[in-house]
């Protein structure tokens, strides 16, 4: 498993995951006169454990719960306790009330966090730059710059990051599962591969090296090998869930859909937080759409929906709402799709949601409005919402939300029949996304240029990665284009 989150076009609504994307660099460590982790050695105890075991998904943050129990202004221990939501927002916010009191290293880490949590990229990349320079050859440094980068989708210049860290410590096993990564999205097969049995060699009693190596084995195709090896890591570990979701994905590529819901059940009732089993219910969602039963994604996730509002979690129920207005919109049902955007919309404006997270989720509606006028050619309010979305994103200077922006200006040129103009800005949206090579395709087959629509089609097929509810959604039809085009004369 990854440890930077797989993107996704519609993400797991719970828990906002950043375990692993701070732990806390061994020079802070080193340096005793800088060094103001905590004046209790129990709670650095329990604070460098946690950090060991979660470097590699062993534990989900149970230790930094306790280190922060034994020293309440434990700084950087709070970026990893809490379970949902809530507790994720309240303990940053924590974590950045107290930079004045620990070492300017640990202050650019927390505040990096907080950028990011925040949805800020260009404040997270200016602190973890200071950083940098302020522990240069630190390999955890390194790894956060690294993921930085890959969020973004810069995967050349991340894994050069994840490089560094190697060439400080041979031995640092995360640092192989980040290149293997790195690699694995480059499409540089041989050297993930390489990468992730290194990562096996080196801890071999830990389950996610196996499951990362599975997830290679799945993106090629070897869908039975992949199996074994995610079966591999569930006998080191029959709790390490995210196993039981490559296993029914690998199902799903097979077209067994019933196994492939039996292994998203598993991960559901051996899932210890509504954040993991939302991610499960989500994939069974993903499964039902991809094989074209609409009606019961809907009711799963239905059930989603019912689980975030008994946590009052309105974070995760922006998520939900917007899932299902995608999934109707991808229907053509836009009356109903509008009216589950209108309740994210809502919910984008409560006031447990800071304003910056309010603010970052603004993004999201304008460009579910965008899309919904788009599809009902409703031009002219596209084209003026469009340009609120181009200033939104001009202001903040966030790549992924430009990417977005992209890919929204050449639905509305796809949909005007601009062909041309829509893979400029196709070419310019996110280029690691099933979805948009899907709709590429279509442009380009449109345009009349049948044979690299075929190449972006069979692209489309092959992706095989963890499962994304744009995929699920465009899979079939990129499978049923591809025969059609397969049949014209040559």
């Amino acid at each position: 498993m990854s440890i930077s989150n797989a993107r996704f076009r519609i993400r797991s609504s719970g828990l906002t995951v950043l375990l692993l994307l701070f732990i806390l660099p061994g020079a802070l460590l080193a340096q005793q006169k800088e060094m103001s982790l905590t004046s209790s050695k129990d709670a650095l105890a329990l604070f460098l454990e946690g950090r060991e075991k979660a470097e590699n998904l062993e534990d989900p943050g149970s230790l930094f719960e306790q280190a922060v129990q034994k020293d309440p202004n434990f700084a950087i221990a709070y970026l990893f306790a809490g379970r949902t939501n809530q507790e994720f927002r309240k303990n940053v916010e924590k974590a950045a009330s107290l930079v004045d009191r620990v070492s300017p290293g640990e202050r650019e880490w927390i505040l990096a966090a907080k950028d990011q949590a925040e949805g800020n990229p260009a404040g997270r990349k200016m602190h973890l730059e200071q950083l940098l320079k302020l522990h240069p050859a630190d390999k955890r440094a390194h790894s956060q710059m690294g993921f930085y980068y890959r969020s973004i989708g810069d995967d050349a210049t991340a894994l050069r990051h994840f490089m560094d860290a190697v060439k400080l410590d041979k031995n640092y096993a995360p640092a192989y599962n980040n290149i293997g990564y790195s690699n694995l999205s480059l499409g540089r097969y041989g050297d993930a591969e390489q990468a992730f049995k290194t990562y096996i060699k080196l801890i071999p009693k830990n389950p996610n090296p196996y499951d990362s190596y599975a997830e290679l084995l799945m993106k090629t195709g070897k869908f039975d090998e992949s199996i074994k090896q995610y079966q591999r890591a569930l006998l080191i570990d029959p709790t390490f869930i995210n196993s039981y979701r490559g296993i029914g994905n690998n199902y799903a590529y097979k077209g067994d859909y019933v196994k492939a819901r039996e292994s998203y059940q598993l991960m559901f009732d051996k899932s210890s937080d509504d954040g993991l089993r939302d991610l499960a219910m989500l994939s069974a969602v993903n499964s039902y759409l991809a094989e074209g039963n609409r009606d019961k994604a809907l009711e799963v996730n239905e059930r989603r929906r019912a689980m975030a509002e008994k946590a009052d979690d309105d974070v995760s129920l922006i998520a939900i709402h917007t899932a299902a207005g995608f999934i109707f919109a991808e229907s053509g049902e836009l009356e109903d799709a509008a009216k589950q955007f209108e309740k994210a919309d809502q919910l984008r404006n409560e006031p447990s949601l800071t304003p910056a997270v309010r603010e970052n989720r603004r993004f999201g509606g304008m460009q579910n409005r965008a899309r919904l006028f788009i599809a009902r050619h409703e031009f002219d309010s596209a084209k003026t919402q469009l340009e609120e979305i181009r200033q939104y994103v001009d202001l903040r200077k966030n790549p992924n939300q430009q990417r977005g922006y992209n890919e929204t200006a050449g639905f509305l040129d796809l949909a005007q029949k601009n062909y041309a103009k829509a893979l400029e800005y196709f070419v310019k949206a996110d280029s690691n996304d099933p979805y948009v090579w899907y709709y590429q395709a279509v442009a380009e087959e449109a345009a009349g240029d049948t044979k690299r629509a075929a190449v972006l089609y069979a692209k489309v097929t092959t992706w095989n990665q963890l499962d994304a509810t744009g995929y699920a959604l465009v899979r079939s039809r990129a499978i049923a284009r591809q025969l059609e085009l397969a049949k014209l004369p040559k």
